[in-house]
């Protein structure tokens, strides 16, 4: 499977003429979690998934303790990650005290295999432009009727990545069409999940 990208405007100094360039930039769909990777795990070995991810719980508080007490940890066929101190610039070494040394975050080092593998990843465009923002109403509509052939509930990222919109338009676009009855937010108002209401958007009215 390829992964995608878009195209976005590349940003022009100031102190020059403004010229319409483009770049590729990747589009991360999603990101997986441990559920995601302990089911994954589960599905290509012996391990259970509930066991896969008591694994990956202790792992993550394994990596917490070891490189907060200076530990580099290598993952073979990764990297290798160690966290990164940084202090405040000094003449002398007395000037500088335990206290004034902070965290400056985690410094990851992939190995060669990791790259090289990596090396060979094969890009497709998304089907419809992220960066696009000529959509009528009509259309994504439209859109949201061919998704909903294969999916049962959207989210605010799926719509934008849907339509090209932005998250702000994204998410006005969705509470715009629970107001009108086309879509349903059941939960909390922090509820990333809208599904379409019966009748709408090719989903059936189940009648009794």
């Amino acid at each position: 499977m390829a992964a995608k990208y878009d195209f976005f405007p590349t940003p022009q100094p100031k102190d020059k003429q403004p010229e319409e360039k483009y770049h590729a930039r990747l589009v991360v769909e999603r990101t997986l979690t441990n559920k995601d990777i302990a089911e994954e795990i589960s599905k290509r070995s012996t391990i259970r998934k509930a066991e896969a991810m008591a694994v990956l719980d202790e792992m993550a508080d394994f990596f917490l303790q070891k490189l907060g007490e200076g530990y580099a940890i290598k993952l073979n066929g990764v990297g290798t990650f160690r966290i990164h101190a940084k202090s405040p610039s000094v003449r002398s070494k007395k000037e500088v005290r335990a206290e004034s040394i902070k965290f400056g975050g985690v410094v990851f080092r992939a190995e060669k295999k990791l790259t090289k593998r990596l090396g060979a990843t094969k890009f497709q465009k998304v089907t419809y432009s992220s960066t696009s923002t000529d959509i009528s109403e009509i259309e994504i509509d439209d859109r949201l009727m061919e998704y909903f052939k294969d999916h049962t509930f959207i989210t605010t990222k799926e719509l934008q990545i849907l339509c090209g919109l932005s998250k702000h338009t994204a998410l006005r676009r969705l509470k715009e069409r629970v107001e009108v009855g086309k879509l349903t937010h059941p939960g909390s108002l922090r509820s990333a999940f809208y599904f379409p209401v019966p009748g709408n958007y090719g989903v059936s009215v189940v009648r009794d």
